[in-house]
């Protein structure tokens, strides 16, 4: 269920939704909130895994990730990227950024804080 609300959140901020970055992001978000919110480690941890389900390493992951979030920052809705960061963006936000923005966002939504 969780993975299925990120990827209708992300969709309302992407550019280009079909590149794999999008799917890497989804499965980054959904990672971060499988701990609770409490395991940030991109580089050191969630990078790795996805790597290792996709078969890519984490390099690869960390670009194609890169690449959607330039993608939403650049091609995306803007308006409901600043409501999901529930902030003004006067600059694009960094990978860790705009993954932690939709995994809260995600989470207040279950929790009934925010509505659909």
């Amino acid at each position: 269920m969780y993975t299925k609300l990120v990827k209708s959140v992300i969709l309302r901020i992407a550019g280009r939704p079909t590149a794999i970055g999008y799917r890497q992001l989804t499965k980054a978000v959904t990672l971060v909130y499988q701990s609770g919110g409490t395991d940030r480690n991109l580089t050191t941890v969630i990078y790795p895994q996805i790597a290792e389900e996709m078969g890519s390493t984490p390099q690869t992951v960390a670009r194609n990730i890169a690449r959607a979030v330039e993608d939403c920052w650049e091609h995306g809705d803007r308006k409901n990227l600043e409501g999901i960061a529930r902030r003004r963006l006067n600059e694009k936000p960094s990978p860790g950024e705009l993954i932690y923005y939709i995994y809260q966002y995600c989470a207040d939504m279950l929790d009934g804080r925010i509505k659909q």
